[in-house]
């Protein structure tokens, strides 16, 4: 793929011990940049630094503690004395259907997937106002924030909430330099999916390749590709915007 300079920046990924957030973080590093990995999974994200080596760090918390995060922000802040970009990846998607979900899960997946990225997003923006060097956050949204399905009513509001959110961080921070971007990924082949694919799920997997107009899943670098440009001053007028990376997934009826 296209590298960026990235170069005296560093970002900020939630969600990044494996996966899409994992991807990004190793685009960050080729790119020349540094990032701070952050991830409940401490193992899983202190694995993924050691990997990226001496321009990652990996820090490990849990973003539904709100009291964490200014914390966690604070340390990746101190790592190089700035932040230059957040990318808000980390997420959880359960699949239950509508009678049989209650609310704790309902609470687990709206405060991880939607409440993190508000609190990520306030505290990181709070240091780059006092530091007054502007910057971008990318929100990780979904496809399934405007196609609904059985199963995920709890992570479908979530990642709409995500995209409107997105819209108004972008109105309010532009003032201030700092641009507000998300990107919503459809079926993305991570490890995680794959996985599922072959056992469970995987009659579900075939029905969602069926009807993608490009045949195929999509791969974790894609969707880092697209963020890195939201990050990049490639996309320095752009703000607001949510950027649908799904190969024709919610287009329609691909065939009859």
């Amino acid at each position: 793929m296209t590298t960026f300079d990235f170069s005296e920046q560093t970002i900020l990924v939630t969600g990044a011990a494996g996966g899409i957030g994992q991807t990004i973080a190793k685009h960050v590093v080729d790119s020349g940049g540094r990032v701070a990995l952050l991830d409940v999974d401490a193992e899983g994200v202190a694995k993924a630094a050691g990997f990226l080596g001496v321009n990652a760090l990996g820090l490990a918390g849990d973003l539904c503690d709100a009291a964490a995060i200014d914390d966690l922000v604070e340390q990746a802040w101190a790592w190089n004395g700035q932040l230059d970009g957040l990318v808000n990846c980390a997420g959880v998607f359960p699949n239950t259907s509508i009678m049989g979900l209650e609310a704790s899960e309902w609470d687990q997946v709206l405060d991880t997937n939607l409440r993190a990225p508000f609190l990520m997003t306030k505290a990181v923006a709070r240091r780059l106002i006092e530091a007054q060097t502007g910057g971008a956050v990318v929100n990780i949204s979904s496809s399934a924030a405007t196609l609904a399905r059985p199963g995920v009513a709890h992570y479908g509001a979530s990642k709409a909430g995500v995209q409107q959110l997105t819209r108004n961080l972008a109105i309010e921070l532009a003032p201030h330099g700092i641009r507000v971007n998300a990107v919503a990924p459809g079926l993305i082949a991570t490890d995680k999916v794959m996985t599922k694919a072959a056992g469970s799920g995987k009659a579900e997997h075939q029905a969602k390749v069926a009807r993608i107009p490009m045949q195929r899943e999509g791969r974790p670098e894609e969707i880092a590709g697209m963020v890195l440009v939201m990050l990049s001053p490639l996309a320095s007028y752009c703000t607001g915007s949510v950027l649908l990376a799904d190969g024709g997934f919610t287009l329609g009826i691909p065939s009859y």
